[in-house]
């Protein structure tokens, strides 16, 4: 077991490793030194995930056995040199993984130490032959940087001008490169967090390893996005059309039992194709352009960062805060990194911060409440869910006009007092407009078909038909409530955007009368009965109709109940819903309980 020295913190002492040089073959052999960055020590920072931590390969450290996954292994022998060592830091060698105060000390450093190493060296992880080919395919034509791999592009260029079938060869070899392209953003070094401040806090952008090659991920991966996408998207539409026609490749022969066989590979690409896009997209969050993009002018730098990482992984959920803390040092000067605490407190502190040192109530805009926001009655009913990412950053802004911007007088007035988290955090305070109390109509079904039904009922009823009493005749202005009805039920659906309201009526009347027929109309169905039937409807499955003392209504997530307060705070792009706490009414002062924040009114 290696013995690890005690680092001084006055000092700002860390660990480097000298990687002591070898042939490819042979064992990795390393040695631990402590050096004080105070002293501006000359070493190189290693970025790269740790990969399945039940997959191990031994290397030496001081003599002594190490168990290092397989990944890292991997990276030290890519980087070792022939004659001479190599000064690295490599967190999962250089800090006591088992020290829980040393990581304490240690983690407060990495913003300091990732800006001041002589290098970043970022390991993606073995390469594979697609990868080789669109890394390839970008240097010689995006980049143009030759290499002695542009042989194999030049000559099929020369050999397409004069033959159709060395045109189709070269075709099938961008089709690779697009697949090559989707398995490099698909790499895992892209969607965990700790990568993410490791490859923006160095002053020149790194350069990327992924097996033996070598490339700038800003510069080859952002320029060759569309290049890659043009072309190759461009020779599968040319593909598929002559599927569709019918019409045969030139190596076809007259009995078509090579066309069929083409055939076959054009499907299975396009299959394999499509999976792998949206592996990619999946995994890669923040486009290749934006890789490193300045956070520093935002004016909540930790709130933008933690909507950007929402979706990038990690093994301890402590991280998805303290992995940003080189980027937004003064969180940490408030909250110091401490991994003995629980995640909730972790996340109650950040919450804090964000309230009282940035603009705290827009935190609300772009992060769900928790499931037990109500339940939980320990926890305060206002901390957002910062570890899940399905139900962060919501797909869009929800306001209170009909095509959903918000009114800017309701989000923004003069004098409004800035909100606040009290000292022993629990109470925040938080000034808002009241939009009255709500009433609650139906809660939609948790089936689809059935929330088509549901949304039949709202469209093709006459609300001026409706009984005296009725909820729905205290909505106001009645005359137009069908049509904001209609909007209503697909706001939530990202794409809603792109259909008017005379379309979605129209697409309406169709879905509802093929579900009284049962007959299909003519014709494959159109983009916004799509949107209606895969997305809308999905959005609204569980969710409460409802409306207020004021004659408004709107659609919100379940747990909305009769009596609940709809706000609008300063600055917060949609109604926050409050429902009151039981006996908690003291010095005259009324305590509240956060409902929910994704919901849309009329």
């Amino acid at each position: 077991m290696v013995q690890y020295d005690s680092l001084s913190p006055e000092r700002s002492e860390i660990r480097v490793l000298a990687l002591l040089p070898g042939k490819s073959r042979d064992p990795i052999k390393c040695a631990l030194h402590t050096v004080s960055l105070d002293d501006v020590p000359d070493f190189e920072a290693l970025s790269y995930v740790w990969g399945d931590a039940t997959e191990k390969k031994s290397i030496t450290v001081d003599g002594e056995e190490f168990s290092a996954t397989t990944n890292l292994e991997a990276a030290l022998r890519a980087f070792r040199q022939p004659s001479k060592r190599r000064m690295l830091w490599v967190d999962a060698i250089c800090i006591n993984q088992d020290d829980v105060q040393e990581k304490n000390i240690q983690v407060p450093q990495m913003g300091r130490l990732y800006s001041t190493a002589k290098t970043v060296l970022v390991w993606l992880g073995p390469s594979s032959p697609n990868i080789e080919h669109f890394i390839s395919w970008a240097q010689t034509y995006v980049v143009k940087s030759y290499t002695t791999t542009s042989a194999y592009w030049l000559k099929l260029d020369a050999k397409a001008a004069f033959s159709d079938s060395a045109k189709r060869e070269k075709d099938w070899a961008i089709l690779r490169a697009l697949e090559g392209y989707f398995d490099t953003l698909a790499l895992p070094y892209w969607n965990r967090m700790w990568t993410f401040q490791e490859y923006r806090l160095p002053q020149d952008e790194p350069l990327c390893y992924c097996g033996n090659i070598t490339f700038r991920a800003t510069t080859l991966l952002g320029r060759s996005q569309d290049a890659i996408h043009e072309v190759g998207f461009g020779i599968l539409a040319q593909f598929m059309e002559s599927l569709n026609t019918g019409r045969r490749f030139s190596e076809a022969n007259k009995e078509g039992r090579e066309w069929q066989e083409v055939a076959v590979k054009i499907q299975d690409t396009v299959r394999r194709l499509q999976s792998k896009s949206n592996i990619a997209r999946d995994n890669i969050i923040v486009s290749p352009q934006k890789a490193r993009e300045d956070w520093r002018n935002k004016e909540s730098p930790l709130q933008f960062l933690l909507g950007v990482t929402a979706e990038r992984k990690c093994f301890d959920m402590r991280d998805k805060v303290f992995a940003l803390y080189g980027m937004v040092p003064a969180a940490q000067e408030v909250y110091a990194p401490d991994y003995t605490k629980p995640v909730k407190d972790v996340m109650l502190e950040t919450t804090a911060y964000m309230v009282n040192y940035e603009r705290g109530p827009i935190m609300w805009s772009s992060f769900g409440l928790r499931d037990d926001r109500l339940s939980d009655t320990s926890y305060p009913s206002w901390v957002p869910e910062l570890t899940r990412a399905e139900i962060n950053a919501p797909n869009m802004h929800r306001g209170l006009t009909q095509d959903g911007r918000l009114t800017e007088s309701l989000r923004q007035w003069e004098d409004a007092p800035p909100a606040r988290v009290t000292a022993d955090l629990s109470t925040v305070h938080l000034w808002a407009r009241s939009l009255g109390r709500c009433k609650v109509a139906f809660q939609f079904s948790s089936k689809g078909t059935d929330v088509l039904d549901q949304i039949r009922g709202l469209l093709k009823t006459d609300p001026l038909s409706l009984p005296e009493g009725s909820i729905g005749r205290t909505i106001r202005k009645p005359e137009t409530l069908i049509p904001r009805m209609a909007r209503a039920c697909v706001r939530h659906a990202v794409r809603q955007s792109h259909f008017s309201t005379e379309e979605l009526l129209k697409t309406f009347d169709i879905i509802f009368e093929y579900m009284k027929s049962g007959k299909r109309p003519e014709g494959s169905k159109g983009s916004c009965w799509i949107m209606i039937e895969e997305d809308a409807v999905e959005n609204l499955v569980g969710k409460t109709l409802f409306v207020t003392e004021g004659g408004c209504f709107g659609i919100g997530v379940g747990g909305i109940k009769d009596g609940d307060i709809v706000t609008m705070p300063p600055q917060v792009r949609l109604p926050l819903v409050l429902t009151k706490e039981l006996n908690t009414s003291r010095d005259s002062i009324e305590y509240f309980r956060m409902d929910l924040n994704e919901f849309l009114i009329h």
